[in-house]
């Protein structure tokens, strides 16, 4: 198995069994980015946004390609008129507010959430599948030749909870394993997870992806924190993604597939 790793100007990776797959670390946007994608998406960005941060997995011989981006996901944000007031019209009020009081301006109505449901950008044409991942396969112990984790962006939601979308991406010597999670917290109010999982085994001639979601009032997650008595529980644990998505159960899943 010939590997060549990459490594240029933030960018890290490798090539291997023809693929290529690099992964991209920059800084924030820059305020005029910032600017010019807000007058493009017609919406205020997220406050952290690595709008120049990507994951990119790219097949050689048939120049097929996946890609992850901030701008792409946030493109599929709900700009319709009551997209505003999907989650709860108090503290979007507060949100909208937080910003205004900080000098930034607020532009057309949104989901303040930035919940989006990308499920990465590509040209490989994808359809439903009845199979999904094999995660016996994946299960199997073997060295990891290339591992990422990366954030697109995060949002505080004006101290009211935390919106963040981030992937993390590994290669084995069997195949490639993404994930891209979209998580929500919003305080008082509900969880939301959006996962999207990418599987290629090296080898075969299809990317196999599914796409899921998880949503739970803030309360019900509240009430699984793991205590010794009454009131002793440890709320930090409801900032950690790990516990949330440890918790919250029976998610929707859509399998889908593609050729190379």
């Amino acid at each position: 198995m010939e590997i060549e790793q990459i490594e240029a100007d933030g960018v890290t990776g490798l090539r291997v069994h023809g693929w290529e797959v690099t992964s991209c670390h920059r800084p924030i946007l820059s305020n005029t980015a910032i600017e010019e994608h807000t007058a493009e998406l017609g919406f205020n960005v997220p406050e952290m946004i690595f709008g120049d941060n990507f994951l990119r997995i790219r097949h050689s011989a048939s120049g097929k390609e996946l890609s992850l981006c901030a701008l792409d996901a946030l493109r599929m944000v709900d700009t319709g008129p009551l997209s505003a007031k999907a989650v709860q019209v108090s503290i979007a009020r507060d949100w909208f507010e937080s910003r205004r009081m900080r000098g930034i301006p607020v532009v057309n109505p949104f989901d303040w959430t930035f919940s989006t449901r990308y499920r990465g950008t590509s040209n490989l044409d994808f359809t439903t599948s009845s199979s999904g991942i094999d995660y016996e396969r994946l299960k199997v112990r073997e060295d990891i030749l290339f591992y990422d984790e990366n954030i697109l962006f995060e949002d505080d939601l004006g101290d009211n909870g935390t919106s963040q979308l981030a992937y993390k991406v590994r290669v084995m010597p069997s195949g490639f394993f993404v994930l891209l999670r979209f998580f929500l917290r919003v305080d008082g109010v509900l969880f939301r997870i959006y996962d999207t999982r990418l599987y290629h085994r090296f080898g075969s001639d299809s990317v196999v992806r599914e796409f899921s979601t998880r949503e739970m009032p803030f309360d019900d997650v509240k009430r699984l924190l793991p205590r010794k008595e009454p009131g002793d529980e440890d709320l930090s644990l409801l900032n950690n993604i790990q516990f949330v998505d440890g918790v919250i159960g029976n998610p929707a899943v859509e399998c889908e597939a593609a050729s190379i």
